[in-house]
């Protein structure tokens, strides 16, 4: 199989959470080179639930569906109050040496037929992938063929999935081929998972499909989700600031063998970890020791070794603790602050997406905790020299004037249009100044702020202290 680059080129979300309908372009795909190999910084700016988060949540939908995990339990609260099911559209761009290829994936979430007659199906996830959609156009002699579809699936339809001459192409006509897909569409229906990226549609594709376009695209897209697109939401945060995880956001390869996830490790007191994964945080921890050293001076971090431990499956366990180092003294990593610690929980898989021009980084709220001149002198860094795609969500306004402003896009009030980019902002404008003006005084075709008033806030306040008082 060969390597291709993935990059995320464009997003639509429609009746997903608090968006009934919201677009955009990344940056990469506002240049005249869409595959070019630099940094791609994407930052979303907006007021408390507008739909930046919304979006972070998209991107964990599409990493599990590509990977063909099974929907998260919590999906019916994804689907827009008042609404039966969401769409969401991605765009990518594919290449190698010799091939460009731009690829749609389009799917849809519907809420289940409630169930009661069987008992298993009381563990069903209760909204189901009702459709997909996989289409590619490919770049020759400089010209982009027309976008054709490879699987059109929708799980109502008799039909595996169309169109015909695809089928066809992709089993080969093999009767057992035809057979295995349509246990595949059962199974993915039932465990709430992608047909398209299911481990046994994958499979077969794998094996009986004889087009090579067709393989690389699947191959490319899965690995992208698998290994390559990483999503660290303000879960992680919440635990790191009430100093109970920190969850080790890492890549890992071993000989043939490459792993991605996050491993927690507790911040109250002792760890109990099995040997192969103190292994991996020490490699995690070596990675980023130059590059933690460098942004935080004198500061270091290490996994301490306690005691081995029996653990409850039979196997050799490690008591574990971290610490920080700084100018020689050791403290637990608990006592850092709240900053430290979210740098240190994403740093590896920053440094990850800083080398690799396939890897996408998204983080929800970035500056948590985080020093403002450092975060932006962390993002100027990628923004120069990069090669990967960071995605990020903040509240603190120093990126404004680090970033360009194609790398910046801004939530509105209009759940029907949530997602812009600032208009008649002149090359020696402030970003950062321009924005806070329009949260003013407005200045763009949707309003951006819902305004509040202060007197009303400071009456309110005064009313609830009477209440407190009686």
């Amino acid at each position: 199989m060969q390597n291709f680059i993935v990059r995320i080129q464009k997003a639509e979300l429609n009746n997903f959470r608090n968006v009934e309908h919201g677009k955009f372009n990344f940056p990469c795909n506002l240049k005249k080179d869409i595959f070019e190999d630099g940094s791609d910084i994407l930052g979303l700016y907006g007021q408390n639930g507008s739909g930046k988060t919304s979006f972070i949540y998209a991107l964990a939908l599409l990493e599990a569906l590509l990977s063909g995990k099974r929907l998260p339990r919590d999906i019916v609260n994804y689907i827009t109050v008042g609404k039966d099911s969401a769409q969401l559209i991605f765009e990518f761009s594919l290449k190698d040496d010799v091939s460009f290829y731009r690829v749609i994936y389009e799917f849809w979430l519907q809420k289940r037929e409630p169930s009661t007659t069987d008992e298993e199906d009381q563990d069903q996830i209760p909204v189901i992938v009702s459709r997909e959609k996989l289409s590619y156009s490919a770049l020759v002699e400089g010209k982009w063929t027309k976008m054709q579809p490879i699987i059109n699936y929708d799980y109502s339809s008799k039909e595996v999935f169309v169109p015909k001459v695809k089928f066809a192409e992709l089993t080969n006509q093999d009767q057992n081929a035809i057979d295995e897909l349509r246990v595949a569409k059962k199974y993915a229906i039932k465990q709430s998972t992608s047909f398209i990226f299911s481990r046994d549609t994958q499979k077969q594709i794998s094996k009986g499909c004889s087009n090579k376009v067709y393989k690389d695209i699947f191959s490319s897209l899965y690995i992208f989700g698998r290994y390559n697109l990483c999503i660290i939401d303000n879960r992680s945060i919440g635990l790191i600031n009430a100093n109970v995880l920190l969850p080790f956001s890492f890549k890992f390869s071993k000989g043939n063998s490459l792993s991605m996830g996050s491993i927690p490790i507790k911040l109250n007191g002792p760890s109990v970890i099995p040997e192969d994964v103190f292994d991996i945080i020490n490699e995690v921890i070596n990675t980023m020791k130059a590059v933690l050293g460098q942004i935080i001076p004198g500061l270091s971090v290490e996994l301490i070794n306690l005691e081995k431990q029996l653990m409850p499956d039979g196997k050799t366990g490690m008591t574990v603790e971290l610490v920080s180092n700084k100018n020689d003294k050791k403290v637990p990593l608990r006592y850092e602050s709240d900053g430290i610690k979210k740098i240190i929980s994403v740093l590896h898989m920053l440094i990850f997406m800083y080398n690799n021009p396939s890897m996408t980084v998204a983080i929800d709220e970035l500056d948590s905790g985080v020093f403002e001149y450092l975060l932006g002198e962390i993002l100027k860094i990628i923004d120069e020299s990069g090669r990967g795609q960071l995605i990020f969500t903040s509240h603190n306004f120093r990126p404004l004037e680090i970033l360009h402003k194609q790398s910046i896009i801004f939530t509105t009030t209009n759940s029907k249009n949530r997602y812009i980019r600032l208009t008649n902002v002149k090359s020696n404008n402030n970003l950062r100044d321009f924005y806070y003006h329009d949260l003013i005084l407005g200045g763009q075709k949707e309003c951006i702020y819902e305004s509040t008033n202060s007197f009303a806030i400071a009456r309110a306040f005064r009313i609830a202290g009477r209440h407190h008082e009686s």
